[in-house]
């Protein structure tokens, strides 16, 4: 479907500013007018729910930076032979600037995106210097890319507790197996 109408925007361009008109200003109206019909056509039909993703200043000038280069692209064609192709596939252009500044994603002011909140868990002080030099290491088990200071404390925590619960279980029944040999004397 947007081919077509990208198609017909070019016919409707091609149309008025050969037939309509003479002379340079025949290839600026062209191309000016096959561009915005696209552009209009993406913006209000494909685009509906989203809004800009820049602030509308900035916006207008980037669209007015791109109707430079289509100026640019008119006057290439005095110097570069077969350049005058290129009017014609302007109205191609049209959708990587609805996407550039109409995608909607601009963040809305005020609105504060906020980390998940990662509790953090019970340590002591010599805890705490056993996770410095942890942080101190060439190779750190838990450090990956993106993954906060915090986020590798609390995985590191983990793994102690973990771990020095699985050495007071091995105790607990090494101490065990050491009561159940010895024999008792009544």
């Amino acid at each position: 479907m947007k081919f077509m109408v990208g198609v017909m925007c070019a016919l409707v361009g091609i149309i008025f500013g050969q037939y309509l008109l003479a002379g340079p200003p025949a290839v600026y109206v062209s191309m000016f007018l096959s561009f915005h019909l696209y552009l209009g056509y993406l913006v209000v039909m494909e685009n509906r729910e989203k809004g800009l993703s820049l602030p509308l200043g900035t916006t207008l000038l980037t669209h007015a930076a791109c109707l430079g280069i289509l100026i640019g692209l008119a006057d290439l064609r005095h110097y570069i032979n077969f350049f005058w192709i290129i009017q014609y596939f302007v109205p191609a252009l049209a959708p990587f600037e609805a996407e550039w500044l109409f995608s909607g994603g601009r963040k809305k002011p005020g609105a504060v995106e906020e980390a998940p909140r990662i509790p953090m868990p019970d340590c002591t002080a010599s805890d705490y210097d056993e996770f410095l030099l942890y942080l101190s290491q060439e190779k750190r088990a838990f450090r990956k890319p993106g993954r906060t200071v915090r986020e590798e404390h609390v995985l590191w925590m983990a793994d102690k507790v973990k771990k020095e619960a699985a050495a007071a279980a091995a105790a607990a029944a090494a101490a065990a197996r050491q009561r159940s040999a010895t024999p008792v004397a009544h």
